[in-house]
């Protein structure tokens, strides 16, 4: 079934470019709330 979606949508360059760039961004933004919250995270604990 995943093949069959996957030929339809993939089928002309612009669908193909979307998708990229939609996994591209949500991956960048999903790496960005990584970032934020480690760093409020390593912001609790206190070395001290």
């Amino acid at each position: 079934m995943f093949k069959k979606i996957n030929k339809y949508f993939l089928k002309n360059k612009t669908s193909k470019y979307i998708a990229l760039g939609s996994f591209t961004f949500f991956f960048v933004k999903g790496l960005v709330w990584l970032g934020i919250f480690l760093l409020a995270g390593s912001n609790f604990i206190n070395f001290n």
